[in-house]
């Protein structure tokens, strides 16, 4: 969804953020927030998804018609590929000063085939995050090639019937829809839900294969 000018000095004004603290926290000139949210300039796409991902980790949703209010349901819902964007940006945001990521059945290169670009440049940062705790649980596929950030346990074939999730920090990711490229995701933010799917997910873990490293050619 494109914010505007107005609905981002909205956000701001709900959480009683001045212009110098807002820049200072998206990284960005005081002028350069003043020109955005008096719109007399267009700015580029990477700043709006910047502001975007700022204000929604402090629960602000935009709304059409240049409405906004503050979240208070526990659910989101995340649709197509610009939802696809928002929740891998979600993602980032809660995890980018370390923290917990689980996935079963479920592999970080899903989406390449779709999503090239935007996938390639979330792998690419997670990589650089420090104190991830990444594991996950997989049928193989992406075990043969996986990303540095993760490890890695194959999950037995007898339970790949079972529906793939994604855990982050408290944040539990349900995916609705993945056929013909499209994609459709429901999260859930419950420190109690995240702890059960943890212990869930331990006794798979312990369960599975540890990957064999691949005997070096002569």
């Amino acid at each position: 969804m494109a914010i505007t000018g107005r609905q981002i000095r909205g956000a701001r004004g709900l959480l009683g953020w001045s212009m110098e603290e807002l820049a200072e926290k998206a990284g960005l000139t005081r002028i350069t927030i003043r020109q955005i949210e008096g719109e007399t300039v267009q700015p580029q796409e990477k700043t709006l998804n910047k502001l975007f991902s700022l204000f929604d980790m402090q629960g602000i949703e935009f709304l059409p018609e240049e409405g906004i209010k503050i979240r208070k349901q526990e659910t989101r819902h995340y649709e197509g590929k610009a939802g696809h964007r928002q929740l891998l940006d979600h993602i980032y945001e809660t995890v980018k000063d370390g923290g917990v990521i689980r996935q079963f059945n479920y592999g970080d290169k899903r989406y390449l085939p779709y999503e090239g670009a935007v996938v390639a440049e979330h792998i690419s940062r997670m990589a650089e995050i420090d104190g991830l705790d990444a594991k996950v649980l997989e049928p193989g596929g992406e075990a043969g090639n996986k990303v540095n950030y993760c490890d890695y346990r194959v999950l037995d074939k007898k339970f790949t019937g079972m529906a793939p999730w994604y855990l982050y920090g408290d944040y539990l990711v349900l995916s609705l829809h993945e056929g013909d490229g499209k994609r459709e995701f429901v999260t859930v933010h419950s420190k109690l839900l995240a702890q059960r799917y943890l212990r869930e997910f331990d006794i798979f873990w312990n369960l599975s294969a540890p990957l064999k490293r691949k005997k070096k050619d002569k």
